[in-house]
């Protein structure tokens, strides 16, 4: 009995420790299984592209793939630069020629596209591109609203009724 009351704060100690340990290795298991599981796609956005009639509009929606290694370098510097590498797939799709859409696997468009990024971003971290969500639009099908003037002031500021906000009133 001398024993248990000698040593009792030792032993709980000794118990907290491993209780400890038993749930750090639980949780470095669990970020290693999801560290595994991430994604290394990393989405670039959507894109139109007019035909030569200006009667379609075909979007497409990119992804770039990123080899695992560099998933997490690749996507801070494509995040960083997306509004630069938009404005260069743009460029690039407005620049091809409209029969590179007839084929169904783009491969032209992809590697033009890869092309273009590889440029911008001056660093080979891009494996493959990946394009879905590919749809024929007709551009009678957008409807374009008025435009939205932001010097005009909102009807909950005003004595105007909210069908006379839209700027089209007699008194105006």
């Amino acid at each position: 009995m001398s024993f248990i009351r000698r040593y009792w704060i030792a032993g709980l100690v000794v118990v907290l420790v491993i209780i400890h340990a038993i749930i750090i290795g639980y949780v470095r298991a669990e970020a290693t299984k999801v560290k595994v599981a991430a994604s290394n796609e990393i989405p670039l956005g959507v894109y139109y592209v007019q035909s030569t009639d200006k009667n379609w509009l075909t979007q497409l929606r990119v992804h770039v793939v990123v080899s695992p290694e560099k998933r997490m370098a690749a996507k801070s510097t494509i995040e960083r630069h997306r509004w630069t590498l938009h404005e260069v797939v743009e460029e690039r799709l407005r620049q091809m020629d409209p029969k590179f859409l007839r084929d169904a696997v783009l491969l032209e468009i992809k590697e033009q596209i890869r092309v273009a990024l590889d440029e911008e971003l001056k660093d080979d971290v891009i494996e493959k591109i990946v394009i879905n969500d590919r749809m024929d639009l007709p551009v009678h099908r957008f409807d374009y609203g008025p435009v939205y003037d932001p010097t005009h002031p909102e009807p909950i500021f005003t004595s105007q009724q909210a069908s006379d906000a839209s700027g089209d009133s007699a008194a105006e």
